[in-house]
């Protein structure tokens, strides 16, 4: 039988295990020594030159925030107040109109006919009475003669004094009748803009149909909902600012007249309402509005402006601690006259970073 060789591996020397380590262990010290980047400032690079405001105590308002919405001064949904079909329109949405401008008019035909029978009717009750005046003397004279019975002189009398009560009834049916007329002819109870058209040229119209909605543009009402818990807080006079969507970032202003004589019962709530000055012409009633309704003043600390940024949308200050910035998160309140004043995050006496505050940290040296 042929010999069967075995092949062995030899195992590695000693000396070369050692050169390898030697290779390696510089590795492995200079990474475990390296240090993570914390977000603090090196103590070897120099302190930053800054400018700095200290933190001041103001009068601040208390603001409650509530939702509301837009109404026009006066608002109106104009009925027609007659029967009769469209034959004229004279306005469209957005079209101004003054106080009595023809907004429709409708068709009178009937209407007319019915007036000139009243009139006639009224003619004939006032000629009828003269007539039994007349008589009425005459009757008079022979009952005093004797010519007459009782009875004929009854009955004769009584016509005159019917007779000024028919010419009244008759009057009154041409009143209705030229009302009617009248009534066909559909004017604006006020100035405005209209807001909404109802009817057609041709449409057939109810005395209780809609024609026209209207609303004065000029001065608004914004109606807002105080919640019952802040009920006596509230009072005329307060100041109102709110913003709208269409218009973002601007604000606009109103002052609380009118408050609600009770609570509601389905919402636990106080409607109340803020007279809204409209000269722009930017605001438009059915706006819904955010709204700061101010309750009342408190203390809080404030710094400029110019000393705030903002960052995963809060409000931040650097604050100088120990010849070092720390950077700190605000509980936002009311800007006043060019400062933010804070609920939490600040306190008097401490001192803020304002002007450049692009590539300052946390931690960052400072003088």
């Amino acid at each position: 039988m042929p010999s069967r060789t075995h092949h062995r591996y030899p195992h590695p020397r000693p000396f070369a295990l050692a050169f390898a380590l030697v290779a390696i262990l510089p590795a492995l010290v200079l990474g475990g020594c390296s240090k993570p980047n914390s977000g603090v400032a090196d103590d070897a690079s120099p302190p930053v030159h800054v400018e700095t405001s200290p933190v001041t105590v103001i009068e601040a308002p208390i603001v409650l925030r509530l939702t509301g919405s837009l109404k026009g001064m006066k608002e109106a949904d104009l009925a027609a107040n007659a029967a009769g079909r469209v034959v004229k329109t004279f306005v469209e949405r957005g079209q101004e109109v003054k106080e009595g401008a023809v907004v429709a008019q409708l068709d009178i035909g009937s209407a007319t006919l019915a007036l000139r029978q009243a009139q006639m009717e009224v003619q004939t009750s006032k000629t009828q009475e003269s007539i039994n005046e007349t008589e009425c003397a005459r009757y008079v004279q022979l009952f005093a003669k004797g010519a007459i019975s009782q009875a004929e002189y009854e009955n004769v009398t009584a016509k005159c004094k019917t007779a000024p009560l028919n010419r009244e009834v008759a009057e009154a049916r041409q009143n209705i009748a030229a009302k009617n007329v009248g009534d066909g002819t559909i004017r604006a109870p006020f100035s405005g803009v209209v807001s909404e058209r109802y009817v057609e040229v041709g449409m057939y119209v109810q005395a209780q149909s809609k024609v026209i909605s209207i609303v004065q543009s000029g001065d608004l009402r914004l109606e807002m909902y105080v919640p019952e818990a802040n009920i006596a807080s509230v009072a005329p006079g307060a100041d109102v600012t709110f913003e709208v969507a269409a218009y973002p970032g601007k604000t606009f202003h109103g002052t609380l007249r009118f408050l609600s004589g009770a609570v509601r019962q389905s919402t636990r709530d106080l409607v109340c309402e803020a007279v809204v000055p409209n000269k722009e012409g930017l605001l438009r009633p059915g706006m819904f509005a955010d709204v700061a309704l101010t309750t009342g003043t408190e203390k809080l600390p404030s710094v400029p402006l110019s000393a705030v940024f903002e960052r995963q949308d809060k409000k931040r200050v650097y604050v100088v601690s120990e010849g070092r910035l720390e950077e700190r998160v605000l509980q936002a309140g009311p800007e006043v006259n060019g400062r933010l004043t804070a609920h939490a995050g600040l306190k008097e006496g401490d001192v803020v970073v304002t002007g450049k505050l692009a590539g300052l940290g946390n931690g960052t040296r400072v003088e």
